[in-house]
């Protein structure tokens, strides 16, 4: 993970800057309405926020009245976090810690709920994270975690100009499990499951999913790059894009359809 570390800390000043294009103005508000009814309000709960970047989800999960351990392996996004933190006024409430999600060094059943949003991408291994998390959770706590779709992961290679070799990486890319592949500038391996295989590694850990939803139906191999990712698009669009999401996040045969997975499981 040394890679990845560099990576992040290489980005952590500017890494909230991508957060106001219509991917993310979708993305988080699809995160947000089906994290949110599972954040505890009582203000003794504890909630892990597993590799919680630049704080962007601890801050409103705190807001919510419980207490949040945002940890990450990265020293600048835990520096920026820790800005965040401070300017939002919940110091008192979020505690930032430096840490491995697969070692996070809590006592069995210490966690009221966790969150770990967009970042088993990373792990080769996502049993190590999943056996972990769900060991500092506590029985009947849920478990939010996302993971990126192998299937729109391979399929986007044809949403520009298809050529035979990204026929065949596609096509190696949607029959290899687990399969791996780069971030576009090639410096971190990225990671993703069949909506199945997300399923399957969660109930091995003993887990039981109560409900799983697809992120980004839309996006990307149905809007091009260039405009899912501008900043100057109007709210009626952002708000009919919003309609279509929230309608096929109802419909569990639309998972294979989204660019990443969202599961709400309960420790049983």
């Amino acid at each position: 993970m040394k890679e990845v570390k560099a990576y992040y800390d290489e980005r952590a000043e500017s890494y909230d800057n991508v957060f106001d294009t219509l991917y993310f103005r979708v993305f988080d508000a699809v995160t947000w309405k089906f994290l949110e009814p599972y954040v505890p309000t009582n203000p003794k709960a504890l909630v892990l926020d597993a590799a919680g970047g630049t704080g962007r989800w601890a801050t409103r999960m705190a807001g919510k009245g419980c207490r949040v351990i945002l940890m990450d392996s990265s020293e600048g996004m835990l520096k920026a976090a820790a800005e965040k933190v401070k300017k939002a006024k919940l110091s008192r409430k979020i505690a930032i810690k430096k840490g491995e999600i697969t070692k996070t060094g809590y006592s069995d059943e210490t966690f009221d709920m966790i969150l770990c949003e967009h970042a088993l991408f990373l792990f080769k291994n996502p049993d190590a994270v999943i056996g972990e998390l769900t060991r500092v959770l506590k029985k009947n706590g849920r478990l939010v975690i996302s993971a990126q779709n192998r299937y729109v992961q391979g399929l986007s290679l044809l949403s520009g100009k298809p050529s035979v070799d990204n026929v065949e990486l596609a096509f190696g890319r949607l029959t290899r499990k687990g399969h791996e592949c780069m971030t576009e500038d090639g410096k971190v391996k990225v990671y993703s499951w069949t909506p199945t295989e997300f399923r399957t590694m969660l109930e091995r850990n003993g887990l039981c999913v109560e409900k799983i939803i697809g992120k980004g139906v839309t996006m990307p191999l149905r809007i091009r790059k260039e405009t899912y990712f501008r900043k100057d698009f109007s709210e009626d669009l952002l708000d009919k894009i919003l309609e279509i999401e929230y309608a096929l996040c109802e419909k569990p045969d639309a998972l294979a359809l989204a660019g990443h997975l969202q599961v709400i499981a309960r420790k049983t």
